[in-house]
């Protein structure tokens, strides 16, 4: 334990010097003016202002102006609208819908389609208490929930949420002192930070081929993948999920209208999927992602090149579905 307290003192002393030395790097931002934009995680719930209370109560979310590109054609006055933190205040949106339609089982990790949301915190064990304070759960198996850097659990209406510790992207002196520090104070049990740092990070999509998925996307967007292949399997991922012998693949796609570090598609396989998923419109739970574009007509005819299938089109606005059904809307820019 010495010889590893020495040389982790001794990494964050240098990276302290690389850091004073390097100029800061810039906050997490959007790009203007981007040909696709990331805008929107669309949810139906049973209670709508139970949902959204508990995302302004637990990850700091703000009421934000509904806009009717996102309702699925629900009335504007039924559905509230969320703005995530960070991202100098653009952060994407949490468009939450009233559901008339009851669960089709429990959420799980392993469903197929858009199974879980997660959030970067500088204090994990914190965070932890106040999901649980709201009416959330946590799934994840751990012995001590209190020393971990990541878990799983779920939200009010039974959707999966990961949070993490923050992850040194894009790679530069503050984000490797941030992502030490907090792994430190978490693994020890030292006091948090003064500010915790919250912020949407990835949506996930479990797909029969997370390959696939991840060429379909990569081409439409017009991205590149991020980070390195996963390949998870033994203890921990088991305890993390909470589903025993469970085997992940798969990787990371930036979503696009960010900056580097900014939001990313999570496209996994499974080697044992739900029997739940990918979800309709009118289905209760997360159904779908929206996208801020520039040309809905070339937008519309690049996913449909590559596989998508679209289901209809009004004013500026297509819903369309990724080759494997999950949902996808698309809006113009006015």
């Amino acid at each position: 334990m010495k010889k590893f307290l020495i040389v982790l003192f001794s990494i964050l002393f240098l990276i302290t010097i690389w850091w004073i030395l390097t100029p800061s790097p810039h906050e997490y931002q959007r790009i203007p003016n981007s040909d696709f934009t990331f805008e929107t995680v669309i949810f139906r719930s049973p209670e709508p202002k139970r949902l959204a209370d508990f995302y302004k109560n637990v990850f700091k979310a703000k009421e934000a102006t509904t806009e009717q590109s996102w309702t699925l054609g629900d009335p504007p006055s039924s559905v509230i609208s969320l703005r995530t933190p960070d991202y100098q205040e653009e952060g994407p949106i949490f468009t939450i819908l009233k559901s008339e339609k009851s669960n089709h089982g429990t959420p799980g990790a392993n469903d197929l389609g858009y199974a879980h949301i997660c959030f970067e915190t500088d204090n994990v064990p914190g965070l932890i208490q106040t999901i649980q304070k709201n009416g959330g759960k946590i799934d994840s198996s751990f012995e001590d929930l209190q020393k971990v850097p990541a878990i799983y659990g779920k939200d009010p209406d039974g959707n999966i949420i990961e949070i993490h510790i923050p992850f040194p992207t894009p790679l530069s002196p503050s984000t490797i002192f941030r992502s030490i520090d907090s792994f430190v104070r978490t693994r020890f049990k030292l006091d948090p930070p003064g500010i915790d740092k919250i912020r949407f990070l990835h949506v996930n999509i479990n797909s029969k081929d997370w390959a696939k998925a991840l060429s379909f996307y990569g081409k439409v967007f017009g991205t590149n993948p991020t980070g390195f292949e996963r390949d998870y399997k033994g203890d921990f991922i088991e305890d993390l999920t909470g589903i025993q012998g469970v085997e992940i693949k798969g990787r990371h796609l930036p979503l696009p209208g960010y900056e580097e570090g900014g939001p990313t598609f999570e496209i996994f396989t499974y080697n044992n999927f739900s029997t739940r998923g990918p979800l309709d419109k009118s289905d209760t739970g997360r159904i779908a992602v929206g996208f801020r574009i520039l040309d809905l007509r070339s937008s519309v005819n690049k996913v449909l090149e590559e596989g998508g299938i679209k289901l209809e089109e009004q004013g500026n606005t297509a819903i369309l579905k990724d080759p494997e059904g999950n949902l996808i809307l698309l809006s113009q820019k006015k």
